[in-house]
């Protein structure tokens, strides 16, 4: 009796479940939403979530971010001239919550007093973000926002050495540490920097001393380099930080994007 009872138990749980691992098995992840297909430009909106690391975000800062890469995919030229990156491809067990964030907002994009335009973001600001036209009238929506919760988060504020041959090598120049000379914007990240005949872009500079950001600071000691760097990223557009803080608290994707950019619409495409 027992051993009829566990034989129609497993025709029961076969019958139920063998669509699914069949599905799963000849389509792969994507087959289980065969029934709500995605369009080529939402997969496309998929495809670029997942090459970040966006796992720790709420789902409302995920459903923005969509937005914002289907933006990207709808600009005529997708030349990203400032861009931003988390790193790291998600882990194929986010997928589902990727997926959900954009079939939820599919079809919705940002404007710009009408027109697409590049929509910067970072991971975390120095405290206030960098305003726009430091890279050309043209970015002048790019708002300079206090961040103030971003100081307060994990890795705000890093501090590591250099020797001074360590440095020398680095920046290709025999100009002591003690000579660089830094621009800086209303936000404390370094615009550009020169050490005797060399002149450096402070993004450059950041590339060139593997720095998380280039709000960054000098002190020459005992023949060392003592470097403090604040904020992760170039500091323009979004702060996810901030920006997750926000979304968490309530705030919608339309004030998160107006927030950061002046002028800012999400809108869904016909």
């Amino acid at each position: 009796m027992k051993t009829c009872l566990k034989n129609m138990l497993a025709v029961c749980f076969l019958i139920l479940f063998l669509p699914y691992t069949i599905t799963l098995l000849v389509s792969g992840r994507e087959g289980i939403h065969q029934d709500k297909a995605l369009s080529e430009l939402e997969y496309q909106t998929l495809s670029a979530l997942l090459k970040e690391d966006f796992s720790w975000m709420d789902d409302e800062t995920l459903a923005l971010m969509a937005v914002i890469f289907r933006t990207e995919c709808m600009q005529t030229e997708n030349e990203q001239v400032i861009g931003g990156s988390q790193g790291e491809a998600t882990e194929d067990s986010d997928y589902e919550r990727f997926y959900q964030a954009v079939a939820e907002t599919a079809g919705q994009v940002v404007t710009v007093e009408g027109e697409y335009r590049e929509l910067p973001w970072h991971a975390l600001s120095a405290g206030q973000t960098r305003d726009g036209t430091l890279l050309g009238e043209k970015y002048s929506y790019i708002k300079s926002v206090e961040c103030p919760l971003d100081i307060r988060a994990d890795g705000a504020l890093q501090s590591f050495r250099l020797s001074e041959a360590e440095f020398a090598e680095a920046l290709g120049t025999d100009a002591a540490p003690e000579e660089l000379e830094t621009t800086r914007d209303g936000a404390d990240y370094v615009i550009s920097a020169s050490a005797g005949a060399m002149v450096w872009q402070g993004e450059e500079l950041r590339g060139l001393l593997h720095l998380s950001s280039s709000c960054f600071w000098l002190d020459c000691q005992d023949s060392q380099i003592h470097l403090t760097v604040k904020g992760s990223g170039h500091g323009f557009g979004i702060s996810l930080y901030t920006a997750d803080c926000m979304a968490r608290e309530g705030s919608t994707c339309e004030e998160i994007l107006q927030t950061f950019y002046e002028g800012a619409e999400c809108i869904t495409e016909p």
